[in-house]
């Protein structure tokens, strides 16, 4: 889970926390507060943390036809969101990241007071700029072990 950082090949990658209060629309009271551990992307290095950040979105032409074609079909419709979707997919080359602001490190084999300490991702995070073409490839493969065909038009529609 965590290495000596002096000892890698890539540099650590700074930690953000990203925090947000949920408001009642009406009463715009907070009734809930989150947090979310992300990685500071603006100090990635193309060519040391990624190769490439394409990602296709599907087109509104696309989404228009669909609608319409349900619509005229009578087809059951039904919106669907992948919770906390860039931190499924495994990362695709050897990431770090700063050990959080508020985490301690007590393990004893790892206890140094003059080394700095790492955690090396095995999941995406948020805050990577590679994340979304990495998701929209795990996606993809998924997507097509269940059977499904890419659309040769829009790459963001299977059937």
């Amino acid at each position: 889970m965590c290495s000596v950082a002096q000892s890698l090949s890539t540099p650590v990658l700074p930690t953000v926390w990203s925090m947000k209060c949920k408001h009642h629309i009406s009463t715009r009271e907070v009734y809930k507060w989150k947090a979310r551990l992300t990685i500071d992307g603006s100090k990635q290095q193309y060519g040391l943390h990624y190769d490439q950040t394409y990602s296709p979105v599907v087109t509104w032409a696309a989404t228009c036809f669909f609608l319409i074609q349900s619509v005229l079909h009578n087809w059951y419709r039904h919106q669907l969101d992948f919770v906390l979707a860039y931190t499924q997919a495994p990362v695709e080359c050897e990431l770090y990241m700063e050990i959080p602001k508020g985490v301690t490190v007590t393990s004893e084999p790892y206890k140094c007071k003059r080394c700095k300490y790492a955690q090396r991702l095995i999941k995406n995070l948020y805050g990577q700029k590679q994340a979304g073409r990495i998701w929209y490839q795990y996606l993809t493969k998924g997507l097509q072990e269940l059977g499904f065909t890419k659309s040769t038009v829009d790459e963001c529609v299977f059937y």
